[in-house]
């Protein structure tokens, strides 16, 4: 991965946003803060209804006004994008950062020709002519790796494949060289082969353009080797935010583990059962006292279901976790054997008891 610059190219600093609803204000994200730098790649991981989205589409300032609600700071470049009206938002968009969004068949234009809307940026942000403007477009049909670009360009989205479709959504978005890139769920819905190109594709246009890009999924496999950071979130909280390396070979909170545990593997033999996470995400607007994922996770204590984890550590440190009992350490194996022990229970599940053991007979 390139070294990071000094200035950091996006700075988020205890970002909240709420949801109106019938039942009362819907906590989508819940103070997340993070630095990204020129050059770097940050994965964002998490279930569906974590806040993944949500947190992008606050600091894009593209949620609908009237019903969301976002406080926090958003500064690009040093600058504060989050509060600017919706006329100034739109030289931010495309030209300082970009969006892929994770269904392009729902993002382009099922009645204008491709060509047309890669260009429809450069004519408006860079005032290029219908025909310089379709020379660029087919530099980044090109440039995406896309065959024929002549013949695309005259086609419409419904004429092409689902890799295809989203390799235009990366050339629109890339079009104006924006200093940001937000992928968000960029390989949903395409076969594996597709998926490598198309994150093979980002990595290599991040190098060469040095953006900063920040990578959304819900497959901790996807970041593994492809980001230099990873947040990992959970009902609308950052519950770790680690370096990736580290991350992978020292996880600490439960739910991260968990999430990793859920990947099949190759080694595995054949018709071995999927590992899944126990119960249900919780509702947001109507989230329980204490720690989010404590009905679902096997380290949780009478504590968790009664106080809030902060992050451990300062801002600065490399690796943070939300956790009181968290995995891989002397209180969080005490807290898994004590609950084996006796029996408690994890998303309504009982646990098979074990042995009691030095380590299990108590818990801190």
């Amino acid at each position: 991965m390139n070294a990071p610059n000094e200035t950091p190219t996006l700075v988020v600093e205890d970002l909240h946003t709420s949801f109106a609803t019938a039942r009362g204000a819907l906590k989508a994200v819940d103070g997340v803060s993070f630095t990204l730098r020129s050059g770097r790649t940050l994965g964002v991981v998490g279930e569906s209804g974590s806040g993944k989205s949500a947190t992008a589409r606050s600091i894009m300032n593209l949620l609908p006004p009237g019903v969301s609600t976002t406080t926090g700071r958003v500064l690009l470049d040093g600058r504060d994008i989050r509060n600017l009206p919706r006329s100034e938002s739109r030289h931010v968009w495309g030209v300082e950062a970009s969006m892929v969004f994770q269904n392009p068949m729902t993002s382009l234009n099922p009645v204008i020709q491709v060509g047309r809307q890669i260009g429809e940026g450069l004519r408006y942000h860079r005032k290029l002519s219908r025909e310089a403007a379709g020379r660029r477009a087919r530099e980044l049909l090109e440039q995406v790796g896309i065959a024929d670009p002549d013949r695309r360009l005259r086609e419409y989205p419904h004429q092409l494949s689902g890799g295809m479709r989203q390799r235009v959504m990366i050339a629109i978005a890339l079009a104006c060289e924006p200093k940001l890139l937000i992928a968000d769920e960029p390989t949903t819905a395409l076969d594996v082969t597709v998926q490598k190109q198309i994150l093979d594709l980002l990595d290599r246009l991040r190098r060469q353009h040095s953006m900063a890009m920040i990578l959304i999924t819900h497959d901790l496999s996807v970041v593994a080797g492809r980001t230099d950071d990873v947040i990992v979130m959970y009902a609308g909280r950052v519950v770790e935010k680690a370096p990736t390396l580290r991350l992978f070979t020292a996880m600490r909170h439960p739910y991260t583990k968990a999430l990793f545990e859920s990947i099949p593997k190759v080694a595995q033999p054949s018709h071995t059962r999927l590992r899944i996470i126990q119960g249900r995400p919780p509702d947001l607007a109507t989230l329980p006292p204490g720690c989010a994922f404590a009905p679902r996770c096997a380290h949780a204590q009478p504590r968790c279901l009664s106080e809030t984890p902060p992050l451990s550590g300062s801002e600065a440190s490399d690796h943070r976790h939300a956790c009181f009992y968290p995995a891989g350490t002397t209180e969080g194996e005490a807290a898994l054997a004590a609950n084996r022990a006796a029996g408690r229970t994890a998303a309504g599940l009982s646990l098979a008891p074990e042995p009691a053991t030095a380590a299990g007979a108590g818990v801190p």
